[in-house]
């Protein structure tokens, strides 16, 4: 729990203070005087005057803020060359638009550092792509790709491995047409698809051989806690064979909802086999229920390998994956404003805390990857056009420029007004669904 506290507030106090500091150099830039410069909200828990600005550190790690001269409606004074009312539209635009840009800047940076450190990645991703089974009714079902095929060629691309078919895959637009080279028993068949089908059908539907050894521990891991280490090969389940990692959670509900076991039957133990060393053990562990998706859990994770790639190599992988993730996030806030997202999908401070907990006990290009996306986020949730967010500011700036003049001190307090009661709503939101998630 400490780690988890300390970790989220030297996290969140570092993105924070690049957002900031965007704003802090952007004003200093075009000569607008800084007041105060917080990392933190009010009260003011250490502060320091230094030049014509103080510096602070404050309670409430939740954001910061840089304090401008002239930016509140009270000290506006157009005739004072370091007053941000005094500044052209181009300037104040500049200003707002650095603290996001800085963020972004700071994702671009160490997204590639992730892969160039290497993290752990599903060990299968290193196999040959051969089918371990097909889910019926699936779009590789109507195909007819069928369990031991091996996916040797994309649309002409020689695949070798399960990384080199994801990838491939993900990159084919809806206008293509979707050509497999599929080795069946030592024949190589064709099989002809299209592109368009394949992303209305969300995934292909087959899945990857995956050997039952245990990679690692999830959160507060029952498996750990009976003795399981990392390396150990599950070889049964209350004596039943299990022969791939895919076969471990369906054994594990079918015996928990067996008979009158409920949510409350933690005490209740089943025999796992384990093999290791080349040595046979057994151990017992209590499943716990999961009430947000409903399972049962040992709380372990597969096999993974450290992966790392060149300099070169990790820059064009990280801006992919930034690339991927800016475009996931601007679909989720799409979906958001259509009405069509769950609220449930929001993290607040918790849940964020957790995240990043888990992340720095994982490794540091763990940590590195959800800095570089918390950044990202920032970057984008700070450009929309909400009042008392720098979108909004920006909103406002555009307003002006179409009426060819400043807006009215009423309409500017209004609209911050409810801009905060959004923000300070939503937060509530999150953390109140954060808080439900634990129980």
């Amino acid at each position: 729990m400490l780690t988890t506290i300390l970790s989220f507030l030297a996290v969140l106090g570092v993105l924070i203070f690049i957002h900031e500091l965007g704003h802090y150099l952007a004003a200093r830039h075009v000569g607008v005087r800084v007041e105060a410069f917080s990392i933190g909200f009010p009260p003011t828990a250490l502060s320091k005057q230094i030049g014509e600005t103080e510096y602070r550190i404050s309670w409430l790690p939740v954001g910061g803020y840089v304090k401008l001269f002239g930016q509140n409606v009270t000290d506006e004074d157009a005739n004072d060359p370091t007053n941000y009312a005094a500044k052209s539209l181009f300037q104040r635009l500049y200003i707002l638009c650095a603290g996001p840009a800085m963020n972004l800047l700071f994702a671009i940076i160490f997204m590639p550092l992730v892969f160039w450190i290497g993290m752990d990645v599903p060990a299968y991703l290193n196999e040959p792509s051969i089918i371990h089974k097909v889910q019926p009714g699936s779009y590789a079902h109507e195909l007819g790709i069928q369990a031991n095929d091996e996916i040797i060629a994309v649309n002409g691309a020689k695949i070798k491995n399960w990384e080199e078919l994801h990838r491939t895959l993900g990159q084919i637009s809806p206008a293509e047409n979707l050509i497999l080279e599929v080795d069946r028993a030592g024949n190589s068949i064709i099989i002809e698809g299209s592109g368009i089908e394949m992303r209305r059908s969300r995934n292909m539907g087959w899945s990857p051989s995956l050997a039952p050894i245990v990679g690692g521990f999830t959160g507060n891991s029952a498996a750990e806690k009976a003795g399981i280490q990392a390396g150990d090969k599950v070889k049964s389940l209350n004596g039943r064979p299990i022969l791939d990692w895919s076969e471990i959670s369906p054994e594990v509900q079918k015996f928990m909802k067996s008979g009158d076991k409920t949510a409350e039957s933690s005490t209740i133990k089943l025999t796992v086999e384990l093999e290791r060393n080349g040595e046979v053990e057994f151990v017992e562990v209590a499943p716990y229920f999961e009430p947000k998706s409903q399972r049962w859990l040992l709380g372990m994770s597969m096999q993974k390998i450290s992966r790392s790639h060149g300099f070169g190599e990790s820059i064009v992988l990280g801006s992919s994956r930034l690339w991927f993730l800016t475009k996931a996030t601007l679909s989720f806030l799409g979906q958001m404003f259509q009405g069509e997202g769950s609220m449930d999908d929001l993290g607040g401070p918790i849940k964020i805390g957790m995240v990043i907990g888990d992340a720095v006990r994982s490794g540091v290009a763990e940590l590195f990857f959800l800095m570089s996306f918390i950044s990202l986020q920032l970057g984008i949730f700070n450009l929309l056009p909400i009042p008392a967010l720098d979108g909004g500011h920006i909103f406002m700036l555009l307003l002006e420029k179409v009426k060819g003049s400043p807006l009215s001190i009423a309409m500017r307090e209004r609209t911050q007004m409810i801009g905060f009661s959004v923000l300070i709503t939503l937060m509530i939101f999150v953390t109140w669904n954060d808080l439900m998630s634990l129980f």
